[in-house]
């Protein structure tokens, strides 16, 4: 299966662990698990600017991501879905790189169910696919 986790899941899994972590772990291990550029710099966006870590910091997160997870593609071409264009975002990155799952924390995405054949799930319902 080919997940795409959105940055709020990965920013909950780097910051306090959880159940965002636990699930991140177990996809490692057994599922094909995609990250983009867009994902990245939202990441380290949001870890600088809402949590003022440090940047050495931050590329150590990142270095996990590009290690255990792989590289896909993010979308040029961005459909109008959600009111947030970040979300928007993830959608079409999820679509170009033929993911199965968006796992996100994101109400707005969440309440979509599915997006041209894509399950959008939250963490916690990981263990039940």
């Amino acid at each position: 299966m080919r997940i795409l986790f959105d940055t709020n899941v990965l920013v909950a899994a780097f910051l306090s662990g959880g159940s965002s972590y636990d699930v991140i772990e177990q996809a490692i291990h057994g599922q094909e698990i995609y990250y983009t550029t867009f994902i990245i710099a939202e990441f380290r966006r949001v870890f600088k600017d809402k949590f003022h870590y440090p940047g050495s910091i931050i590329n150590e997160f990142v270095v996990f991501i590009e290690k255990f997870f792989i590289k896909g593609n993010t979308a040029d071409v961005i459909e109008n879905i959600c009111r947030d264009p970040e979300d928007d975002q993830v959608l079409a990155d999820g679509v170009i790189n033929g993911v199965n799952v968006i796992i996100t924390g994101d109400k707005d995405l969440l309440d979509l169910k599915t997006h041209k054949g894509i399950r959008i799930i939250h963490p916690n319902e990981y263990w039940n696919l």
